[in-house]
């Protein structure tokens, strides 16, 4: 077994349903028409991902044992786990939800403190919206600043699934993130550097060892980033009383101030909390393509390309709180903190930016990067982007040789006016790129994770339409459903592919 999942929680709160359903593929409109039997002790399998060579061993623990897991020698199941699912019912106590999930914490810390920890606030279909935001409000005060956990608000009702669907691909992501091999990878690496510099800063000096326990990554990782920090002078290194200890130079100073603290200090402040006082749903479509900016290597936007007006303002929004309210998000900030990166990743010798993506959950951003400008496209997170990859390039670079004369009359000037022609262009474009992609979705010709995610829902009403005799295909479902799972996590195209196909065939075979 590669990967540990564990679920946790009270009795009642949904753990067992909520495994069957997403990691067995069972109905779920079934098991919530029909209660399950209580867990005994634990139940566990393991969930098997071919492409990536890895294996899941799913832990189910028996609610009603809990004192078992949580105060006996019997609590070691908890070792060398990396997810910890609390379940707990939305109508719980208040008190009663923190102090389950403070005694989890505490066990986490000293068992397995590299375990993630999700804690889905389960059966919200039950409870005001009034409560939501107490709980949430509830936890904010109770865990301002717990590292590596994250709040979810969840439920199996109709018009939550796809969301709480949505939330278990990322858990599963989660789980294997150190093994997917993802194209953001890159900046993975760069973050965690940018982390280095940032907790260096933040301490003045301090141990190799501490900068490990905070980053909680392995040991080999930061040896490397540390070491191309070291050679590239950004700080530096001595020995006192056996310990390594690193400080900042001057070159570290003025590098992490000028260019990477204004535009990394939110994204650096430990964002897995922040994700507390987010809304639990949302309730707006987000288009398939929502805008670009493009912008000259210093980060300076020359141009602002958007699907409407205020597209971009409209979905990319930060959902932190600050004092109750909605903080705003300075767009301009944005092709600077590309600029930045991409400045920062060639200090550490690594390949330029070019078609890396960073994916968050209103949006994706694909960076294209051109010989004098850099494009920052935006689209909903559930995109795939690859058919049509080369297209998108290609317009930008189209742009760039058209109006040639344009875009260096604005460099050499400052004024913006030689190439505004082109925001009304961009919008039709943009219009037409979208329509394009969704009738290549209803032809069949691509798949994307959103529809993908839509599929799963469906499978359930195909169940429904399967009489019970028929007990073979019904088995067939449930293994499609948690195939059609794996597809995505994998990001397994040709996948999701084959298990539309089949699902269409049999949609027409049971067709009512």
């Amino acid at each position: 077994m590669s990967k540990k999942v564990i679920f946790v929680g009270p009795s009642g709160a949904g753990k067992t349903t909520l495994r069957k359903i997403f990691f067995e593929g069972e109905n779920s409109s079934k098991l919530l028409e029909y209660a399950l039997e209580p867990t005994f002790g634990e139940e566990s399998l393991i969930l098997r991902l071919p492409r990536l060579n890895e294996d899941i061993g799913i832990f189910d623990l028996a609610g009603q044992e809990n004192n078992r897991w949580l105060e006996t020698e019997d609590k070691s199941i908890f070792y060398d786990t990396e997810i910890i699912l609390i379940v707990i019912d939305a109508n719980a106590n208040l008190n009663f939800i923190l102090s389950f999930i403070r005694k989890i914490i505490e066990i986490r810390d000293l068992l397995t403190p590299s375990s993630f920890i999700f804690v889905l606030i389960h059966k919200i279909d039950l409870i005001s919206q009034k409560s939501i935001r107490d709980i949430r409000a509830g936890i904010k005060e109770a865990y301002p600043k717990v590292n590596l956990i994250k709040f979810m608000f969840t439920s199996l009702k109709k018009q939550y699934m796809t969301q709480t669907f949505s939330y278990f691909i990322e858990i599963m992501k989660k789980c294997l993130e150190d093994v997917i091999p993802e194209d953001n990878l890159m900046f993975n690496i760069i973050d965690e550097s940018v982390k280095i510099i940032n907790l260096i800063d933040t301490e003045v000096t301090i141990s190799k060892k501490k900068i490990q326990e905070k980053l909680d990554r392995p040991e080999k990782l930061v040896d490397y980033l540390i070491k191309n920090l070291i050679n590239k002078e950004h700080i530096a290194q001595k020995k006192v009383k056996n310990q390594e200890i690193l400080s900042l130079t001057k070159k570290g100073k003025e590098y992490f101030k000028d260019i990477l603290k204004t535009f990394s200090s939110n994204y650096l402040g430990g964002s897995e909390t922040r994700s507390i006082i987010k809304e639990a749903f949302f309730d707006k479509k987000i288009p398939s393509f929502i805008g670009a900016f493009i912008a000259d290597k210093n980060g300076k936007t020359l141009l602002s390309i958007e699907l409407f007006e205020n597209a971009l303002t409209k979905f990319i929004v930060n959902n932190t709180l600050k004092d109750g309210n909605i903080e705003s998000v300075d767009l301009a900030l944005i092709p600077m903190f590309i600029s930045a990166l991409e400045k920062f990743s060639l200090e550490l010798n690594i390949q330029d930016l070019k078609g890396f993506s960073l994916k968050g959950t209103n949006l994706k951003m694909n960076i294209f990067s051109y010989e004098t400008y850099t494009v920052t496209f935006f689209m909903n997170p559930d995109i795939n982007l690859k058919p049509i990859q080369t297209k998108v390039f290609n317009y930008f670079k189209n742009i760039f040789e058209d109006y040639k004369e344009e875009f260096e009359t604005v460099l050499n000037t400052g004024l913006l006016h030689p190439i505004s022609p082109l925001i009304e262009q961009g919008r039709k474009w943009l219009e037409d790129l979208n329509k394009s992609y969704e009738e290549m979705i209803i032809n069949l010709e691509i798949y994307d994770t959103e529809h993908a995610k839509i599929l799963y829902t469906k499978m359930d009403e195909l169940y429904e339409r399967v009489n019970v005799e028929f007990s073979m295909t019904l088995e067939k479902i449930k293994k499609l459903k948690v195939d059609l799972m794996k597809s995505i996590v994998e990001s397994d195209f040709e996948e999701i592919k084959k298990i539309v196909k089949i699902t269409r065939d049999l949609s027409t075979k049971y067709t009512i």
